[in-house]
């Protein structure tokens, strides 16, 4: 008979595992628009020390001139949803000749 107090255990490596395979496939996500200037989001210290991360997905619209306009969110833990909100209003894009919108996903990883 399985012990059932490890059963926890079990289940946080297999989130673990299947975080990590998500990790791989967003970083495969391509934009419309060339990215010409990238902020790192501010890990929050205090999620960080205590090893908590995850995926923020987020939708932007990026305006003609490059920069980011609208940005809503898609999913991701609140407080990293905060700070990679700050980093992505920073970012500048390839001007074009029109508006574009893209999913951005960041991956905070807290080693």
């Amino acid at each position: 008979m399985a012990n059932v107090p490890h059963a926890p255990l079990y289940v946080i490596i297999l989130l673990f595992l299947s975080a990590s395979t998500i990790c791989v496939k967003a970083q495969d996500a391509k934009s419309p628009r060339e990215l010409i200037y990238k902020v790192a989001p501010k890990y929050p210290s205090e999620l960080k020390q205590n090893e908590i991360g995850g995926i923020v997905r987020l939708s932007i619209s990026i305006s003609p001139n490059g920069s980011v306009g609208k940005v809503s969110v898609i999913g991701g833990h609140p407080v990293l949803v905060d700070a990679a909100i700050m980093a992505v209003r920073q970012w500048k894009y390839k001007p074009a000749d029109h508006s574009t919108s893209t999913e951005v996903r960041l991956n905070f990883v807290p080693h």
